[in-house]
């Protein structure tokens, strides 16, 4: 996986959530010059500070995206993310083509993507989300870490 631009000049939008902005200036800490090794980012103690955090990679068949691993701890605004099956069965059905198509592109692209979503009722409750899926070099080939942020309602758990 080569970048088409270096990670440094990925710039998000002013105003981001704080999160959001600390999560990728560690990411890009961790570049280094080069995409960062996935084992370099441990979701159980980054999950503290970033509760929706997961890593996501492809299947064997190269077709689908996976759930590598899942922040445990976390109340997810949509269908709850399980391990070592596919991202599309969490995904709500009206953003599917949308957020696997972006994730794709951020996995072979090699360059970050930041996406806040419109809103969508989860539950009875409108919930808005911002999400960052930064590149990462797995050991078998790139994978994504990616992190969501509840925007609205502010104390949605």
């Amino acid at each position: 996986m080569t970048p088409h631009i270096p990670p440094s000049d990925f710039l998000l939008p002013a105003g981001v959530h704080p999160r959001i902005d600390a999560f990728y200036s560690l990411w890009l800490e961790k570049c280094q010059g080069d995409l960062p090794a996935s084992f370099q980012f441990d979701l159980e103690v980054l999950s503290v500070n970033y509760p929706l955090l997961a890593r996501i990679g492809m299947d064997t068949s190269g077709k689908a995206l996976l759930w590598l691993d899942v922040a445990t701890d976390a109340f997810w605004p949509f269908k709850t993310p399980v391990k070592d099956r596919p991202v599309v069965q969490s995904v709500p059905v009206p953003s599917i083509k949308r957020v696997i198509g972006a994730l794709q592109l951020t996995l072979t692209s090699g360059i970050p993507d930041y996406h806040e979503t419109t809103s969508w009722s989860h539950g009875g409750t409108t919930v808005s989300l911002a999400r960052i899926a930064v590149p990462v070099k797995g050991e078998q080939g790139p994978e994504l870490i990616a992190y969501w942020e509840v925007l609205e309602p502010k104390d949605f758990v």
